[in-house]
């Protein structure tokens, strides 16, 4: 008798195990990574990235409850799940109990926000900063433990485009579909994107002459900064491509493509993930500025939303994604964690109806249920 990985998971999840499973954009299987031991392997931004192999996970901004991790591939699944490995996962039990995964994020009101939002535009308009990107939570209340394989199976099915993933590591458990990569790098090539702005999708909204000012200077704030840290980093034969309309879902972004040689990041590429996260996209500009301005006016810790994540493995291969359209499990509860670019135009009303549209991502799925 054959499982899927779906079935695999919500094992992972009842054995508390450190794992990973994740499926990427485009493709129909995914694939599943097991620790056996308890602990990921913690690493530090001097770490040599092109030698690490597994499942990284790294936070918006590196804590002591959320340091950047690696799950370790002592298991690999890429294929079909037999009734042996379901046998051998049920053999592992993770009996280790933590308690920062217990922590729930603080929800605001829709009041909340639209005061927090105007409290950004007066900063905007001041001249200090020229976008910032605050994010809120959205709690949904009951135990969906036993039912995350069937969550992840159900973000595969439906998000065809996007990095779907869900990770365990004692402290956390995490599920999402994200839309953004972070830095993609196989056969030699390496690409990032800009990627900002967002209107729900329908055909006139594919026209990107549709879009208003306040969506393309958005976007372009993104595009300036990743081209400023190619730039730090001289790297040569860039080729750059849009921006344009890209699908994600139920909505679209605008985006421009960046590749480049991987061999010019030869013994840099921790350095330059480092440089090139948090992008403007999930932060603001100027980023020190910006990340100072955030963590004082959100009430929640963003933890590993909007951080990075993905497998990282030899010969240079990684797939990396920004932490978006996700969710942090609780015993109890969902923590949906959503959130929207600001700039001088913005109007509070129209970023509160974003972030619920965004937050439409994961709840279509969880009423599914």
């Amino acid at each position: 008798m054959d499982f899927s990985v779906a079935d695999a998971v919500s094992i992972c999840v009842q054995n508390n195990l450190t794992f990973a499973a994740f499926r990427l954009p485009n493709q129909n299987q995914p694939a599943l990574i097991v620790q056996s031991g308890a602990e990921p392997r913690t690493i530090s931004p001097g770490d040599n990235y092109n030698s690490l192999n597994g499942f990284m996970v790294a936070p918006f901004a590196v804590q002591d409850c959320c340091p950047a991790f690696l799950i370790e591939p002592d298991l690999f699944y890429g294929t079909k799940v037999t009734e042996d490995i379901v046998s051998r996962l049920n053999g592992l039990r993770n009996t280790k109990l933590h308690c920062k995964s217990c922590l729930v994020p603080e929800e605001i009101s829709k009041t909340e926000y639209l005061n927090l939002i105007r409290t950004i535009v007066g900063y905007i308009h001041q001249g200090t900063f020229e976008k910032v990107v605050p994010s809120r939570v959205k709690i949904v209340q009951g135990y969906y433990g036993s039912r995350l394989g069937v969550i992840f199976d159900l973000l595969c099915q439906t998000y065809s485009n996007a990095f779907v993933y869900i990770f365990n590591n004692g402290d956390h458990l995490w599920i999402g579909a994200t839309p953004e990569p972070l830095l993609l790098a196989m056969n030699g090539t390496m690409q990032t994107v800009s990627l900002a702005g967002t209107r729900s999708f329908t055909e006139e909204n594919t026209n990107i002459g549709a879009w208003n000012s306040k969506e393309r200077l958005e976007q372009e704030y993104v595009t300036r900064y990743v081209s400023k840290v190619i730039s730090h980093f001289n790297l040569t034969n860039v080729d750059l491509q849009g921006p344009y309309t890209k699908k994600a879902g139920n909505l679209l972004h605008l985006c421009t493509d960046f590749s480049f040689s991987a061999g010019e990041l030869k013994g840099r590429l921790g350095e330059f993930i480092n440089n090139l996260h948090p992008t403007p996209a999930v932060c603001g500009m100027p980023y020190g500025l910006s990340l100072e301005l955030l963590t004082n006016l959100e009430k929640h810790n963003r933890e590993y939303y909007a951080g990075y994540l993905g497998p990282v493995g030899p010969e240079g291969k990684l797939s990396l994604y920004v932490n978006l359209r996700c969710m942090k499990v609780l015993p109890d509860k969902l923590a949906l964690f959503i959130g929207g670019g600001i700039t001088a135009d913005s109007e509070p009303e129209d970023e509160w109806l974003e972030t619920e549209i965004k937050a439409d991502t994961l709840l279509s799925i969880i009423h599914q249920l």
